[in-house]
């Protein structure tokens, strides 16, 4: 969970329809708060409502499920994949 908004900022320019921009304009003037916080506050809670609460968990869930316990494959693997070939193809 996102807790705070950060006091640094940098500028983003998006586009909205003019029923988006009267709401935020309502919205800034009912809740006393600027429309970059009504705007900051609102993509948090989507953020909060639309992505796993651990996303590492579903990033484990996705990679590296066939581990082969190599710890060098990226730098050996033309020799691993000529192993693998190797092994294939000795059979016909």
């Amino acid at each position: 969970m996102i807790k705070s908004i950060e006091r640094k900022t940098s500028l983003l320019t998006a586009r909205c329809s003019t029923h988006v921009k009267e709401a935020l304009v309502v919205l800034s003037r009912t809740e006393h708060l600027s429309k970059s916080e009504i705007i900051s506050k609102s993509v948090l809670d989507y953020y909060e409502r639309h992505l796993p609460q651990n996303l590492s968990e579903v990033e484990q869930k996705l990679f590296g499920r066939y581990g082969s316990g190599k710890k060098d494959l990226s730098t050996n693997r033309k020799k691993y994949l000529n192993e693998v070939l190797l092994e294939k193809h000795s059979h016909r």
